[in-house]
């Protein structure tokens, strides 16, 4: 998987879960920009850890503040390089 395609699933993951308008996940967007409170971060992680079979550390979870953050936590468990 190249991490395009890594960054449309987790895309495809992200509106399944949350309705975020398309101009609100550019990756430097901030998590909490885009409208995702703790809750909604929580169930998306699970999503996302169910979807790719992956376990994020929690410390790695809790650092994760834009969509390029989440992206690159999958990609590191996933041994993708950008």
């Amino acid at each position: 998987m190249t991490r395009s395609e890594l960054d449309a699933r987790l895309i495809a993951i992200v509106r399944k879960e949350k309705t975020i308008p398309e101009d609100k996940l550019a990756p430097e967007t901030s998590l909490a920009d885009a409208g995702i409170d703790s809750l909604d971060a929580l169930t998306i992680l699970f999503a996302i850890e169910e979807e790719f079979g992956i376990h994020i550390p929690d410390g790695r979870a809790r650092s994760m503040k834009t969509f390029a953050d989440m992206a690159d936590a999958v990609a590191a468990e996933l041994k993708i390089e950008k």
